[in-house]
């Protein structure tokens, strides 16, 4: 929340904040118009196994809005694996040891998309995939 707090005290008019997800990591998702330039900024703020991450964007007055760039964030393990999660991880109470963190859906890297993700194996990736 103190991340969160501190882009709202800047000199910019909110537009916009909301709880959302990426890839089921829950965060806040913030879009100001600056008051200086009318430039526009977006951001995500999420903590994930206690770190805290901020995604931001900003762009002149009239230009296309940023939010492909936050959309774009997604999450690995300590391999480089990509990681979704079936339910909601909160920090809060998966980070913090309250709650087990949820299962994993698919198999990361794309269910065989890659190095060490499902049905990989000495012939590659299956047939008929992605």
């Amino acid at each position: 929340m103190y991340a969160t707090f501190k882009l709202l005290q800047r000199d910019a008019k909110l537009t916009s904040l909301a709880w959302e997800w990426q890839d089921m990591v829950e965060g806040h998702f913030i879009q100001l118009t600056n008051n200086a330039d009318q430039s526009r900024t977006f951001a995500y703020i999420a903590m994930h196994e206690n770190k805290l991450y901020i995604v931001e964007g900003t762009v002149p007055k009239g230009y296309p809005e940023p939010g492909l760039f936050q959309q774009s964030m997604g999450w690995v393990d300590k391999d480089g694996n990509g990681i979704r999660y079936q339910m909601i991880y909160s920090n809060a109470y998966h980070g913090m040891g309250v709650y087990p963190v949820p299962p994993l859906a698919g198999a990361g890297r794309g269910g065989g998309a890659g190095a060490g993700g499902a049905g990989t194996g000495p012939g590659g990736p299956p047939r008929g995939g992605r």
